[in-house]
């Protein structure tokens, strides 16, 4: 047992030895980076603040297992969100740490951050780069055979071609992604698509009614920051119709959503596009104070920006120092973790010797349980044959037994014939001496005198025999009647009494001496209670 215990530990060493528990974190933290840049895209266009936060935490994970796969996908993420919140200088950075982070070989991410990269660009007014990497990322995605994506693409298209402007082809590309969406259900882009198709002057109702469509589709999914961006759309088409309470009541929704997120950029267009209104209204006092927020704050996005990067140097050097801090604890923790993975496989090796232990205790005593069941069942068995055999033995005694009354039956019937034909003879030899003193015709009649006696005899002979076990058996029950607790052998002994039977015939009859008979007819008398003068044999016949 000492023996097969050493075997099975080393066993589990080798196979937990294959599995290392630095893959066994990099599986944990893969997984974790999948789900909060799964949270992060969720909040893109719902909080960007929020859509940071989830990007920053799953960058600590991909900086963990040192894969620029996930560390340029999670920075891609992160600045496409610093862009929604206004927040253009982080944003741009963080896409061009995600080019640079991502693998030559990876071209679905490169047109993935080449869509980024050309939205950023289109934000910093540089138009001739935004379509350089929106036409790269376009030619990527078609090669990749990727609708999502691609309808992406187009949409980034369509937004630069806004910045040149050429609206025509704006449209062109909108409504082309928006019919990829369309095939393929894709619901949050659809609602981004018809948004686009209202950012410029065109059909005033027919872009009104797409931005109630889009507005259907945000709030169902509650992306807080594409509400903000569709009123305020909507603002500038009822600006547009000269609907100017309407355009002020979709401005004031459009400020709420966007101050609920803190969409600094939003939050400029609305107050551009609320002057506008003021100034059509010729409110000049309110139109005034708009342009005054508008410029306020910009200069604050100015501000903070300059401020970022200061807070940027600082911060990079306190992840620096953070980094070696958690190099030096996960190096503990990997020790520790070694030395709970070698006790939990010495647990696991013990529980193994136990159970190995137990099933062959269990299996010893299933089979001397099978073995006492088989004993069991044999004895059984045996027993079954010994009644059958005390069965057959009882059946053959009871053949035997019939049997033999069938010759005692046969013996006393042949004594009541021997009987019959004694007193028959003895009958015709007194006739024969009776006709000694005869002569003539007396002689003759008494001859057929005797001849009529011996046929008549000869007739009755045959019912005689047939009437035997009758007269025996109404005698036997008669006996019984007046003397109940006499024996079959002294039933037997005054059948033949009756029938006149000397000892010696008896004895005969029933294959005994003579002495044995003479003590059954002694206890025979001591029963039926007769003196010693009165006779055994009449006394049967007068029975």
């Amino acid at each position: 047992m000492r023996e097969l215990t050493r075997f099975v530990y080393l066993f589990l060493c080798c196979c937990i030895g294959q599995v290392s528990l630095a893959d066994a974190q990099t599986f944990t933290s893969e997984k974790r980076i999948d789900d909060l840049l799964s949270k992060a895209e969720e909040m893109l266009k719902a909080d960007p603040s929020r859509a940071i936060y989830y990007a920053n935490s799953a960058m600590t994970e991909a900086q963990k297992i040192e894969d620029k796969s996930y560390l340029a996908m999670v920075l891609a993420t992160l600045g496409e969100a610093y862009m929604n919140q206004g927040d253009f200088d982080m944003g741009f950075e963080a896409l061009t740490n995600a080019m640079e982070a991502c693998p030559p070989d990876n071209l679905f991410l490169q047109a993935y951050i080449d869509v980024r990269l050309s939205n950023s660009y289109i934000k910093l007014r540089d138009l001739t780069q935004a379509f350089t990497y929106v036409d790269k990322a376009l030619q990527l995605y078609q090669e990749l055979n990727d609708s999502v994506n691609l309808a992406r693409s187009y949409n980034s298209k369509g937004l630069v071609y806004i910045q040149v402007p050429d609206n025509e082809k704006a449209e062109e590309c909108f409504k082309t992604a928006l019919e990829i969406n369309r095939k393929i259900g894709n619901i949050q882009a659809i609602a981004s698509n018809l948004n686009n198709l209202c950012l410029y002057e065109g059909d005033t109702q027919e872009k009104i009614g797409l931005l109630y469509e889009a507005i259907a589709i945000n709030d169902s999914l509650g992306t807080v920051w594409s509400l903000g961006e569709n009123y305020n759309n909507l603002g500038t088409q009822y600006f547009y119709a000269k609907a100017y309470d309407r355009a002020l009541g979709a401005l004031d929704t459009a400020i709420h959503y966007a101050r609920q997120i803190n969409a600094k950029e939003l939050i400029s267009d609305n107050y551009r596009y609320s002057s506008w209104v003021y100034a059509a209204q010729n409110n000049y006092k309110e139109a005034y104070q708009h342009l005054l927020d508008l410029y306020n704050t910009e200069h604050e996005l100015l501000t903070l920006n300059e401020m970022r990067q200061i807070e940027l140097n600082v911060i990079q050097k306190r992840l620096r120092a953070k980094e070696q801090e958690m190099i030096v604890q996960e190096q503990k923790f990997e020790i520790r973790s070694l030395r709970l993975s070698i006790f939990i496989a010495l647990l696991i090796a013990i529980a193994l010797v136990l159970a190995l232990s137990y099933a062959i205790y269990h299996n010893r005593h299933q089979k001397k349980l099978e073995r006492l069941e088989a004993a069991k069942k044999l004895d059984s068995q045996e027993r079954e044959l010994i009644t059958l055999k005390l069965q057959q033995a009882e059946i053959e005694a009871n053949a035997t037994q019939k049997e033999l009354a069938y010759s005692r039956h046969e013996l006393t019937n042949f004594a009541f014939f021997v009987r019959s034909r004694n007193d028959m003879l003895a009958h015709i030899q007194a006739m024969i001496k009776e006709g000694y003193r005869l002569s003539g015709s007396e002689a003759d009649r008494h001859l057929r005198s005797i001849n009529a006696y011996i046929s008549q005899f000869n007739a009755k002979n045959t019912e005689t025999e047939l009437l035997i076990d009758q007269i025996n058996a109404a005698f036997i029950d008669k006996l019984s009647q007046l003397h109940p607790d006499l024996s079959k052998n002294e039933q037997r002994l005054a059948s033949l009494l009756r029938i006149g039977l000397s000892t010696k015939e008896i004895a005969s009859v029933i294959d005994s001496t003579p002495k044995t008979v003479n003590m059954a007819r002694y206890r025979l008398r001591k029963h039926l209670n007769l003196e010693s003068d009165e006779s055994l044999t009449e006394y049967m016949k007068n029975i």
